[in-house]
C-alpha cells in the first residue's frame, strides 16, 4: 500500500468514525496492506550485539539527511546516504548509548559508558575528521547537575544549547543547558520523563509515563497535551521543519507501533508508516524528508552435536534461552513476541512466556507442547531442578528483578527466591540438586555498579529454600556474570566481562576463594552464557568468528584450545549441553534496525 493511500483511508476512517473510533477500530484492514509503503526508502541497517542487554542500536540521518551515523557495540561508524563505505570515527571505551545530531550536521554528540558504569560522559565527534572532545571540556558551570548523570541529550534546532533528562528514584528532571556550559534551567519536572526535543519555536517537549500510559508534554513543564486524541506517544516526537506538526509513533491493539503525523495543537492525524514491522523514532530533513525506524528481531533455537556437525533447527517460532530436563527429552524455554511497545527500556513487560516441547525432534517445532506459566514480566533464563519437579527463572513479576521457582508441571505459581534484585541474571542447579546459582548486580554509593555470583541452598525435593548468599571472590574486580557447575558440584564455572570487548572464563570453589582463570578471548556479547559439559571435560562459550557472526566454541576446562563448533552466517547466544553431553542447543538470534525515509 503507498503512503498517499494510507493517508485516505485514514481520512475515510476518522470521517465515518471520530478519531477515538478510529484509533482502536479501522488498523487491522490499514495494517494488513501496507508495511512502510514503496515510498519509504532504506537508508541502512544497524546490528546489535545480542538479544540481552541491549536496546536498539544508536543512530540517526544528519539534518541535512546526508549522513547516516550508528554504533555497532564500541565503534562509531558513519556512511554517506548519496554512496560510499561505512567509515569509522573511532572505537569507544566502553558502550556507545545514544547518538545525536548537531543540526550544522557537522558533528555527533554521543554517550558513552564503560560496563560497571563507573567512566560515563557525553563527547563530541567531527564528522570530518573524526576528532574527539569531551562535551563542555573544562567550561562547565558547578550549579548545573553533573555531566555523568545527564541523559538524552539533543540539541536544539539552533545549536545553541541543548536538552537533557536527570533521574533520582522515582523523579525527572528535564534540563536545557547552552552549549558552552555556562548556564541551564529546569523546564520540566515529573515522575518518568524522557526523550525531551526542542521544536523550531523553541518549546521543549518530553513524553511522560505514569500509570502505565505514555503522555506527551509540549511544553514539558505543563501537564499533559489532550489533542493527541488517545494516541499514546512511544519514544521520541520530532518536528516537522517549520515546526507546525508533530511526528510520532504510537501502538495499535496489536502492539505495533506506528508513525503517525498531526498539526501541533490538535487535529487530523496521517497515518505515515506502519505494518508488520514497528515503524517509531522519527526526525526531520531539511528538505521535508521523515526518516524512521523499524526493528526485525527473530530469535529460534538450533541444536548439534556436542562435538560439532550438523545444524538440526529445533524450534521455528519466537523462542530462546533453551535448558535440558534432567531426562534430555524435553526443552524449556521462553517464547513471544518482542516488540518496542513491550519490551522497551523501562521494561513494562515483554509478553514472553516460559514453553516445554519435546526435543530433539525431527522437524522444527511450530509451537510449545506445552506452556509452564503465561505472563508478562519478562521471564527468562529457566533451569529445570536434577529431579524434574522444578524450573528455575528470571523474572520481573511485580516490579521485582529476581528469581523465582515454579513446579515443572506447572500445577501452580511461581515462588520469589532471591529478594531486592537489581538486573539479576539466569539461575544453574548444582548436578546434585542443594544449590542454584546466579548473578546480579549491586551499586555502590558513587553509581557505579559491579555484577557477583550468589548461591541459595535449596531442597530439590520440597522447594523450599534459604536466603542467597554471596560467593567470596576476594580482590576479583572483573564483573562475574554466567556461570555453571563442575559435576561434583563443588565448584563455579563463570565467564566474566575481562574489559571492554574482552570476556574470560573462570572457576572458583562453591564457597568462595580467588577465581582461577581458564580461558580469555574478545567478544561484545555480554550476556552470552555459557555451559558445562556434564563430565566437566568441556566449557561451551559464545564468541565472534572472523566475519563477525557469534558462533558456538568448545574450551577444555582444564585449559587448552579452543574449538569452534559451529560456521554457518548466523548469530548464536546461550549455548545449553543436554544431560548426556550428546547435544548443544542454543539460540540464534537477528536483532537489527533499519533505517528508512518518507519523502
Amino acid at each position: 500500500m503507498t503512503a498517499p493511500r494510507v493517508r485516505s483511508l485514514a481520512a475515510a476512517a476518522l470521517a465515518a468514525r471520530g478519531p477515538r473510533g478510529f484509533i482502536h477500530g479501522l488498523l487491522a484492514a490499514a495494517a494488513a496492506g501496507c508495511d512502510s509503503g514503496p515510498d519509504a526508502v532504506h537508508l541502512g541497517t544497524a546490528h546489535q550485539a545480542g538479544p540481552v542487554a541491549y536496546g536498539d542500536p544508536p543512530g540517526g540521518v544528519s539534518p541535512d539527511g546526508r549522513h547516516l551515523a550508528f554504533a555497532r557495540g564500541r565503534e562509531l561508524l558513519v556512511r554517506r546516504l548519496d554512496g560510499g563505505e561505512v567509515r569509522s570515527l573511532g572505537m569507544a571505551p566502553g558502550r556507545i548509548g545514544h547518538v545525536a545530531w548537531h543540526p550544522a550536521g557537522d558533528r555527533l554528540l554521543v554517550h558513552e559508558r564503560t560496563f560497571d558504569r563507573r567512566r560515563r560522559g557525553w563527547f563530541v565527534y567531527d564528522l570530518e575528521t573524526g576528532a574527539k572532545r569531551t562535551m563542555w571540556g573544562g567550561r562547565y558551570s558547578p550549579d548545573l547537575p553533573s555531566r555523568s548523570v545527564l541523559l538524552e541529550l539533543n540539541w536544539a534546532p539552533d545549536g545553541e544549547s541543548v536538552v537533557g533528562v536527570v533521574r533520582r528514584g522515582r523523579s525527572s528532571r528535564v534540563w536545557r543547558i547552552a552549549a558552552d556550559g555556562a548556564a541551564g534551567e529546569v523546564v520540566g519536572e515529573g515522575g518518568r520523563l524522557r526523550f525531551p526535543v526542542v521544536s523550531p519555536a523553541g518549546q521543549v517537549a518530553c513524553v511522560e509515563r505514569y500509570g502505565g500510559v505514555r503522555h506527551l508534554r509540549l511544553p514539558c513543564a505543563d501537564p499533559p497535551v489532550e489533542w493527541l486524541e488517545g494516541h499514546e506517544p512511544y519514544g521520541r516526537v520530532a518536528f516537522s521543519v517549520g515546526g507546525a506538526e508533530i511526528h510520532y509513533a504510537a501502538p495499535r491493539a496489536d502492539g505495533v507501533l506506528e508513525l503517525w503525523s498531526r498539526p501541533v495543537g490538535g487535529g487530523e492525524a496521517t497515518l505515515l508508516a506502519g505494518g508488520e514491522e514497528d515503524a517509531y523514532g522519527p526526525a526531520a530533513t531539511a528538505d521535508g524528508g521523515i526518516v524512521y525506524r523499524s526493528r526485525r528481531h527473530t530469535v529460534s533455537i538450533s541444536a548439534i552435536p556436542a562435538e560439532g556437525g550438523r545444524v538440526r533447527r529445533l524450534t521455528g517460532f519466537r523462542s530462546g534461552n533453551p535448558a535440558w530436563n534432567p531426562a534430555g527429552t524435553e526443552l524449556s524455554f521462553t517464547f513471544g513476541r518482542r516488540r518496542v511497545a513491550d519490551d522497551d527500556a523501562e521494561h513494562p513487560g515483554s509478553g514472553r512466556r516460559i514453553g516445554v516441547a519435546k526435543a530433539p525432534s525431527f522437524l522444527p517445532k511450530s509451537a510449545p507442547d506445552r506452556v509452564v506459566r503465561r505472563s508478562h514480566s519478562g521471564d527468562r533464563g529457566t533451569h529445570w531442578s536434577p529431579n524434574g519437579r522444578w524450573i528455575a527463572y528470571h523474572g520481573r513479576m511485580d516490579g521485582t528483578d529476581d528469581i523465582y521457582l515454579v513446579p515443572a508441571a506447572g500445577l501452580s505459581g511461581p515462588r520469589r527466591i532471591s529478594a531486592a534484585g537489581r538486573e539479576t541474571g539466569s539461575p544453574r542447579w548444582s548436578p546434585d540438586g542443594r544449590w542454584i546459582v546466579f548473578p546480579g548486580y549491586s551499586r555502590d554509593a558513587a553509581g557505579p555498579r559491579r555484577s557477583s555470583l550468589y548461591v541459595i541452598p535449596v531442597d530439590q525435593e520440597t522447594g523450599e529454600t534459604l536466603p542467597p548468599r554471596t560467593v567470596a571472590l576476594g580482590d576479583f574486580r572483573r564483573d562475574a556474570l554466567q556461570a555453571g557447575w563442575t559435576p561434583d558440584s563443588e565448584r563455579l564455572v563463570f565467564e566474566a566481562a575481562a574489559g571492554a570487548g574482552r570476556k574470560a572464563l573462570y572457576t572458583v570453589p562453591r564457597e568462595g576463594g580467588t577465581p582461577q582463570l581458564v580461558h580469555e578471548w574478545a567478544s561484545d556479547q555480554m550476556h552470552s552464557g555459557i555451559s558445562v559439559s556434564p563430565d566437566g571435560a568441556w566449557v561451551a562459550y559464545i564468541a565472534p568468528d572472523g566475519a563477525g557472526f557469534f558462533q558456538v566454541y568448545r574450551v577444555p576446562l582444564n585449559g587448552g584450545e579452543a574449538e569452534q563448533l559451529t560456521v554457518d552466517p548466523t548469530r548464536k547466544t546461550q549455548p545449553a549441553y543436554d544431560p548426556a553431553g550428546k547435544w548443544l542447543a542454543y539460540a540464534v538470534f537477528s536483532y537489527e534496525v533499519r533505517f528508512r525515509r518518507l519523502p
